[in-house]
């Protein structure tokens, strides 16, 4: 376990050039954004507004339900 812990630590330790710096940066925010999305409590989207539409439905005889006769 310290062998772990020490080898962590040197790799932290050491001297970053730029381009490893963005690519660890790039990788923890892409592990976070995939993370985030597996945990997520909405899994079928997100629906904007009532679902109350302008949408008219047939009976069976044939007369639309908004018609009045």
């Amino acid at each position: 376990m310290k062998e772990m812990w020490q080898s962590i630590k040197d790799f932290l330790a050491r001297d970053w050039t730029p381009a490893e710096k963005v690519l660890v940066i790039l990788c923890a925010v892409l592990a976070g954004i995939v993370y985030g999305f597996l945990l997520a409590p909405i899994k079928r989207g997100i629906s904007c507004g009532n679902n109350n539409g302008n949408s008219y439905v047939q009976t069976d005889d044939g007369y639309w339900l908004d018609d009045e006769d």
